[in-house]
């Protein structure tokens, strides 16, 4: 077999920057991404293809109870072990796994087998959060013993704070240089707080898994409909993170804020969007008139749709379009197969086998057996062809610096390659 080594000239490493581009459309408490067929849960991009389209039979990780692992330490993520001690112990079912918000011991869920079983995400959603000025925190705590959540801690809020407004303020600082709109709080700017004021935020988060490293500026379009009609729409026209009217009442003002690295939306307004007669829909239990506050409501926000009190949330549909920033690494090789090089193949069919072969036999487990020509695939018209040492090029296999097979790339078509031919096969991998 031959190898051949790389030059610093057969190797390039590139990066390719590319801007994946979703349509979300929500629709009574479901999401559809792409238009997608959704599979389960509420929607959103599978997490794992080995479950992809699968609503049974789901692939789980696990491990076997009473067996032997090697440095499964706390300092590392373990999404089953929570106590453990040492390079070395045994799993046994005194140790416990975090369920959902609470942990109970592995003797519960564990098969016949000693199987020790998790689960893998189906879906990765994008999730609605209606925010409110609070009064107080409550800090709670799950009691294993007794199985319930207690309270340790109230520590009252003076002023009252929007919580999560309030953790973001100082990450929405970087972004003071494309808009003063992000400075939540002050008064020499713009009559307003967005941390201790009245108003409610409307905060849309959305996975790093659909955008990347960041949310390609300019990108972010929100259309709001009202009975399949476009009730108002905002965008980021300006390419600084603020989300401008463009159809509506809203047309012109500013609307909403967008943080393009955290992937997180927080629509501010709170004008009404119907033009005309109050259309009564009921967004939160009591009629509500329709605004930038209630884009996207029964997203993963814990309001649910089948509510006999929010039937009249069916006339209203959302439509959320944005764009990523995705990096791609890619290594592109050049393996040369040079003229003299590669005309010797292993393979029988590369001998006559019609010729007669002399086979020795000696005392003992000893063989010979005798040479064969080589095949002559050279064809003449009319008569027989001189000979040609001729090979096919079918597959290319990339090895690593120790030895070991790393990659394969497979010829869609043979390559016929003689003493006097050269080729270079160009082979990209992604990185």
């Amino acid at each position: 077999m031959h190898r051949f080594k790389f030059t610093p000239d057969d190797l390039f490493v590139n990066r390719l920057k590319t801007y994946p581009e979703y349509n979300v459309f929500i629709y009574q408490s479901q999401m559809y991404v792409n238009k997608e067929f959704r599979v389960t849960g509420s929607g959103g991009i599978e997490v794992y293809d080995v479950n992809r389209g699968k609503t049974s039979d789901l692939i789980s990780p696990f491990v076997m109870s009473g067996s032997s692992k090697v440095a499964f330490k706390v300092q590392q993520y373990q999404p089953l072990v929570k106590e453990a001690s040492g390079d070395h112990f045994s799993i046994n079912k005194k140790y416990l796994i975090n369920i959902g918000e609470k942990f109970e011991s592995i003797s519960s869920i564990a098969d016949p087998y000693g199987k020790i079983r998790s689960s893998y995400g189906i879906e990765s959603p994008i999730k609605r959060n209606l925010t409110s000025r609070a009064n107080y925190i409550v800090s709670n705590y799950y009691n294993i013993s007794s199985s319930t959540y207690q309270t340790s801690h109230v520590t009252n809020l003076v002023p009252p704070t929007n919580l999560t407004a309030s953790a973001l303020q100082n990450v929405a600082r970087k972004y003071t240089t494309l808009s003063d709109h992000f400075v939540f709080a002050s008064s020499s700017l713009r009559a307003r707080d967005l941390v201790t004021g009245s108003a409610s935020i409307n905060f849309l988060t959305i996975p790093s898994m659909y955008y990347g490293s960041t949310i390609k500026k300019g990108s972010v379009e929100l259309n709001y409909y009202i009975t399949g009609s476009k009730l108002a729409s905002c965008a980021d026209i300006d390419h600084n993170g603020t989300l401008i009217g463009t159809t509506g009442s809203t047309s012109g003002s500013v609307v909403g804020l967008v943080m393009y690295d955290e992937g997180i939306i927080m629509l501010t307004s709170s004008v009404n969007l119907e033009t005309g007669p109050a259309l009564g829909i009921k967004y939160d239990n009591d009629p509500q008139l329709s605004s930038w506050q209630y884009f996207g409501t029964t997203l993963n926000d814990g309001v649910s749709f089948a509510a006999s009190s929010l039937e009249t949330l069916a006339s209203a549909s959302y439509d959320l379009n944005f764009k990523g920033t995705s990096y791609v690494n890619s290594m592109t090789m050049f393996a040369h197969a040079r003229s003299g090089h590669l005309n010797h193949s292993n393979n029988p069919t590369y001998r006559n086998l019609e010729t007669t072969r002399v086979n020795q036999t000696g005392s003992g487990l000893i063989f010979s057996e005798g040479p064969s020509d080589i095949a002559n695939i050279v064809s003449g018209s009319y008569v027989s062809a001189s000979f040609d040492k001729t090979t096919y090029i079918s597959k290319v296999h990339i090895y690593d610096e120790d030895g070991n097979l790393i990659g394969i790339t497979s010829l869609a078509k043979p390559i016929k390659k003689t003493l006097t031919d050269e080729f270079t096969f160009k082979m990209k991998l992604d990185l």
